[in-house]
């Protein structure tokens, strides 16, 4: 039976990085499909990495004229292809806060079909962004997000950054925060997420201090593939 996983956010939490780095990593093991539900903010969406995904055997999926300088508010009729029985994972990153969110609705009755322990709904929380910055900014996306998008969310992902500025510092602040909305909903946390000499420097930092790794959850590994820096553009351009 397939896994599925869900990335909910608000704009600029990391969603697309996230599914880039978990969609690379699972296609080492078994067939593995990427759907970009992203109609909302063309600028940033995992359809522009099909260069990296379809080396790598990941099918990808995204909507019509994604990336031909033309875009209409439509989704692929081949999203419904993601549902049909098989192996391996099925990754969907979501438009950010509630309104990227209501393009997941229309496949409820799909989503109801998985077993609860195939289908991985998390969201992604950045608290360097305005939306996330306190825990009640963040429970308020959340629940807003849940509510459109008629999923419930099953995990909590601190994915603390400032792109290439990220110090350790901004993972325990989303620590600190991902461990107040878990308390607060009873959503455990899924994991931490960073760049491999940030996320090793949170992990120092968490056994020196104590942190409760119920709050920490999973150390997740980040190659930063997506985040347009002026140095990345003088490099290599868009």
């Amino acid at each position: 039976m397939k896994q599925y996983w869900v990335l909910l956010g608000s704009f600029g939490s990391g969603k697309s990085e996230l599914v880039l780095n978990l969609a690379l990593e699972k296609a080492k093991e078994g067939p593995c499909t990427v759907v970009d539900l992203d109609v909302i903010n063309p600028y940033f969406r995992v359809s522009e990495r099909g260069d990296v995904l379809e080396p790598a055997g990941v099918e990808l999926i995204m909507p019509p004229f994604a990336l031909d300088k033309i875009e209409i508010l439509s989704l692929s009729p081949r999203v419904y292809s993601a549902f049909n029985p098989g192996e391996g994972s099925v990754f969907f990153d979501i438009g950010g806060d509630d309104i990227g969110s209501v393009a997941l609705g229309q496949y409820r009755p799909r989503f109801d079909a998985i077993p609860r322990e195939n289908l991985h709904v998390l969201f992604v929380v950045n608290p360097l962004r305005p939306t996330a910055a306190d825990p009640e900014s963040a429970r308020a996306t959340l629940d807003k997000i849940q509510y459109v998008s008629r999923m419930e969310v099953n995990g909590i992902v601190n994915n603390a950054n400032l792109a290439g500025e990220t110090q350790v510092e901004h993972l325990v602040q989303g620590y600190e925060l991902v461990r107040e909305l878990s308390r607060q909903t009873g959503i455990p946390v899924w994991g931490s997420c960073g760049t491999a000499p940030v996320l090793e420097s949170f992990k120092q930092y968490a056994a020196r201090h104590g942190l409760d790794q119920a709050y920490v959850g999973r150390y997740q590994p980040i190659e930063v593939m997506m985040h347009r820096s002026w140095d990345k553009f003088l490099k290599e351009g868009l």
